[in-house]
């Protein structure tokens, strides 16, 4: 379904083309199979392919680019979001926002001289955009569905919790009254003078065989009733299930909790990531926070993969941080002691667009400055113009052009220059269709080319 997102435009786009169109299906198909395990390596590349054309291949308007990269760059983001945890596909778009910026100012100044460092910035911005709307919005709607999975996971499971807990309850209450009504009947039975020794022995295995029963339902009540804020209990259930583990300090039963959740989902990691290893369980509070430290080894062998939306749920508690440090796995997490404020908390779709939306605005605000800047003066008076000369020195030349140039690049749809040429172009003070801008080329320190375009 996600391929026939992509494939649909693709094939109404170059329908009877059918070499590009197969070429292009199949590095579609590519890069589908590959995004499985390389997500943010081919969101970044999917990025750097719309904005590469967009931007170097073809910038004007007279070089139309193709819609459907942009199409699969925004499916490939809106599944990042999804399936991805934050960090490291900001990364990967600061990463290609920084690059960008440093290979389009080097290139703008080395073909345009200084007047290349205004261009280059330009483009910076335009693909800023670019990046904002046709990645960043549908990462942000893969985000948002995302967390509203994790948030629907979680009512569930503390549905389950509770319903464990009553099922605890009952199970306590009827059937471990009536185990133990019947150990206490086996028990009168047993030394009842009526019975010979054979059937004394037999009322004693039964006996027995009930104790044990009842001790077995006493283990599973427990098991099912476990309080959520019991961690003894959660580490005592670890080691019993095979796992190595030391538990230092005591949480404050404010964050009694939370510190379950965050011990248990470090234990569950560990569990799934790095089997037989050796597990650390360090509990610390100063002052108004508790700061909990789980560290385990790195198994050698292949864990299981995970989802991360385990972690991705503590961080609406904690202050989490987690990574390999000094080989070995560290998750610490931050509760604060102080109670959430009473004020109403923004909502899920805000926290999620606040920040882009920031970046965005800043963009635009820095992209016009510019654009009006630039505006402010390229713009070439007729007059001055009339009076240019085939062969004058450049130096004379340029000390009646605007300070600015166009921002662009109409080369695009202009005859070729002369080999090796610095050309410049300008917009016309008073535009006509017979004259739109002009284009001035500079070769061997002279004026070589005068030329006024049509509109």
């Amino acid at each position: 379904m996600v391929f026939l997102l992509v494939a649909v435009p693709l094939c109404v786009e170059v329908w009877g083309r059918w070499v590009e169109l197969a070429l292009s299906l199949a590095v579609v198909g590519v890069v589908f199979a590959v995004f499985r395990r390389l997500p943010v390596v081919v969101v970044s590349v999917a990025v750097a392919g719309v904005l590469v054309p967009s931007l170097v291949l073809a910038p004007t308007v007279t070089d139309p680019v193709r819609v459907w990269p942009f199409v699969a760059c925004a499916v490939l983001a809106y599944l990042a979001g999804r399936r991805v945890a934050v960090p490291p596909v900001v990364a990967a778009f600061g990463g290609t926002l920084v690059a960008g910026l440093l290979a389009g100012v080097v290139a703008d100044v080395v073909q345009r001289g200084g007047f290349g460092l205004v261009f280059g910035l330009y483009d910076w911005f335009l693909a800023a955009l670019v990046l904002l709307v046709v990645a960043g919005v549908p990462w942000l709607a893969g985000r948002y569905r995302r967390q509203g999975a994790e948030m629907v996971a979680t009512g569930l499971e503390r549905a389950a919790l509770v319903e464990r807990n009553r099922i605890a309850r009952e199970m306590h209450d009827s059937l471990g009254h009536e185990w133990g009504l019947l150990a206490l009947r086996a028990a009168a039975l047993e030394v009842s003078p009526g019975l010979d020794e054979r059937a004394r022995a037999r009322v004693g295995e039964l006996r027995a065989g009930v104790a044990a029963a009842t001790e077995r339902l006493d283990d599973i009540v427990r098991l099912l009733g476990e309080s959520d804020d019991d961690l003894v209990g959660l580490v005592a259930h670890a080691r019993a299930a095979g796992q190595e583990v030391e538990l230092t300090g005591t949480a404050p039963a404010r964050v009694a909790r939370q510190a379950h959740r965050v011990v248990r989902e470090g234990l569950t990691n560990a569990a799934k990531h790095a089997p037989g290893q050796r597990v650390t369980v360090r509990i610390d509070t100063t002052g108004d926070h508790t700061t909990l430290t789980v560290e385990n080894g790195l198994s050698d062998g292949e864990a299981r993969p995970g989802n991360g939306s385990g972690l991705a749920g503590l961080r609406e508690i904690a202050q989490l941080d987690a990574g390999r440090r000094d080989g070995r796995f560290v998750l610490t997490a931050t509760l604060p002691h102080d109670p959430p404020s009473t004020r109403r908390a923004p909502s899920r779709a805000w926290r999620l667009v606040r920040v882009p939306l920031l970046a965005a605005a800043v963009v635009l605000v820095l992209g016009a400055g510019l654009y009006f800047l630039v505006g402010s003066d390229n713009r070439l008076d007729p007059a001055v113009y009339a009076t240019l000369r085939i062969g004058q020195p450049q130096d004379d030349v340029e000390k009646v052009l605007p300070r600015f140039q166009i921002l662009g690049d109409p080369e695009h749809s202009l005859p070729a220059p002369p080999p090796g040429a610095d050309c410049r172009h300008y917009w016309a003070t008073e535009q006509t269709d017979d004259r739109l801008f002009y284009r001035l080329c500079f070769l061997d320190g002279r004026l070589t080319t005068l030329e006024t375009v049509p509109r």
